[in-house]
C-alpha cells in the first residue's frame, strides 16, 4: 500500500491507502485541510486536536445534511409513501370490487326483467 503524506493545519501525517487511490486521497486531505484552517480562522486559542475534532463533527454535519436532503430527492412522497401507495392500493381494489358486484346486480336484474 503506498504512504501519502499530508498535510492538516501545518502538521504533517503519514498515511496508507489502496494502490490507485493517491490522488483522490490526497484531494480529500486538503479539502480536509482547507476546512480545518477555516475552522481555526474562526475559533482563536483552541488546540490541534480539538480543531480536528471540532471539524469532523463539523464534516459529519454537512454529510448529514446531504443524506437528509438525498432521502427527499428520492422519497418526495415523504416517508410514508409505501404506506400511501398501499393503502390507495387496497382502496382502489375495494371500490373495484363494489363495481363488479354493482355491474353484476344489474346485469342480473337485466336478465330477470327480459325473460
Amino acid at each position: 500500500m503506498p504512504v501519502l503524506r499530508i498535510n492538516i493545519n501545518g502538521r504533517y501525517y503519514d498515511i496508507t491507502c489502496e494502490k490507485n487511490k493517491e490522488k483522490y486521497v490526497l484531494e480529500l486531505s486538503k479539502y480536509f485541510d482547507e476546512e480545518v484552517r477555516n475552522l481555526s480562522v474562526k475559533l482563536k486559542n483552541v488546540d490541534h486536536s480539538r480543531l480536528i475534532v471540532l471539524t469532523g463533527i463539523l464534516l459529519s454535519e454537512k454529510l448529514n445534511n446531504i443524506m437528509k436532503n438525498k432521502s427527499k430527492i428520492d422519497n418526495p412522497y415523504g416517508a410514508n409513501y409505501k404506506n400511501e401507495l398501499e393503502n390507495l392500493k387496497k382502496k382502489h381494489s375495494e371500490n373495484t370490487s363494489l363495481v363488479k358486484n354493482k355491474i353484476d346486480k344489474l346485469i342480473s336484474r337485466i336478465q330477470s326483467l327480459t325473460k
